[in-house]
């Protein structure tokens, strides 16, 4: 009796270990493929995904967005070609942080890391060997697909219009070497 339920105990933890090292390694995998299918990924790879308004109790875009805060997402596929990343920069606090498949953030850029008005990202994949470039910044993902966050302070909302068109200015396309 005692040598049965030694068995079945241990049957029992060792395919708890086995489903909790599965869980661990691939929930972020299937969240993201939950998140590409439910976006219609086909459409949304290598652009930009998203521009948010200023967020109320009723928004749903972001989980937990702050109201002063605007915020635009790009997904990538970098595994090919290479993603162009261009955007106008305002005179408030702006960023762009980017963050591989895994959802590690890898790489964070601000207003104050760029030294004019203008932002140019060249986000190269994994096996991509980034060549020198003089008109903007090379950024290399850890990960051959992700996304990069941008955020906009509002401040008390005076240059609204402003702010949305350096919003609708962001551009996130796949490097052309023409």
């Amino acid at each position: 009796m005692v040598k049965n339920y030694f068995k079945k105990s241990l049957i029992l933890i060792v395919f708890g270990f086995i489903l909790h090292l599965f869980f661990v390694n691939y929930f972020h995998v299937g969240m993201l493929w939950i998140f590409d299918r439910a976006s219609g990924a086909n459409e949304s790879v290598n652009t930009v995904l998203l521009h948010t308004d200023t967020a109320n109790s009723d928004s749903r875009g972001l989980k937990r967005p702050s109201s002063d805060i605007m915020y635009s997402i790009c997904t990538y596929d970098v595994q090919y070609k290479p993603l162009v990343i261009t955007s106008s920069i305002p005179d408030s606090y702006w960023s762009i942080s980017f963050y591989s498949d895994n959802t590690d953030n890898y790489v964070t850029l601000n207003d104050h890391d760029i030294e004019n008005d203008y932002l140019k990202v060249y986000l190269v994949g994994v096996n991509s060997e980034p060549k020198k470039v003089n008109n903007g910044t090379v950024v290399v993902s850890p990960s051959d697909t992700g996304y990069a966050l941008v955020r906009m302070f509002i401040g008390n909302g005076e240059n609204l219009q402003n702010l949305k068109n350096i919003q609708k200015s962001l551009s996130c396309v796949e490097y052309n070497d023409n």
